[in-house]
């Protein structure tokens, strides 16, 4: 899961350019930056399914004993009534509690762990390499996994050298 946050978070940084050059240099918007990650990407996708005890109604669908209830906590935070755009990756939006760690009982249990991770990863990434791009117009998404994630991210360190005037 860190390894996937990661390199998620290192896309969606590069796709915001301005962004990730703040987070290598404004040590003030790392917190941020991070917590918007993790609710913009939420590398696990669903909560361990529950089992309801007693009939139960949850906008407008009847769910019984017995019936098996998963939640997707990547749709947990992109509902309109939350916010403007929570569709997007937004730096400067207001911190906000989400479900990318799960929740009481099932909560990660290294959560505060991952955090600290990231918030030392991604600023050292910055740091190291400030030119970082993607190498690839495409970046193929893991299939088949709870863990939403990359196999790989084609990057390159140093921008591609534009050729001299006159030479083809």
């Amino acid at each position: 899961t860190s390894a996937s946050m990661l390199a998620l978070g290192t896309a969606v940084l590069l796709d915001h350019p301005e962004d990730y050059r703040r987070v290598g240099t404004d040590p003030t918007v790392v917190d941020r930056a991070v917590e918007e990650l993790l609710r913009y990407l939420t590398v696990v996708q669903i909560a361990f399914p529950r089992f309801p005890k007693t009939a139960v109604e949850v906008a407008g669908q009847r769910i019984e004993p017995g019936d098996v209830v998963i939640c997707q906590l990547a749709g947990a935070k992109r509902d309109a009534r939350l916010g403007a755009k929570m569709d997007a990756f937004d730096l400067s939006r207001p911190v906000t509690t989400h479900l990318a760690f799960g929740h009481g009982f099932h909560r990660c249990v290294g959560a505060e762990l991952a955090r600290m991770e990231l918030r030392t990863a991604f600023p050292a990434i910055a740091r190291r390499f400030p030119d970082l791009a993607l190498a690839t117009d495409r970046v193929d998404y893991r299939q088949l996994s709870i863990v939403y994630g990359v196999d790989s991210l084609p990057v390159r360190l140093q921008p591609e050298p534009v050729p001299a005037a006159g030479t083809a």
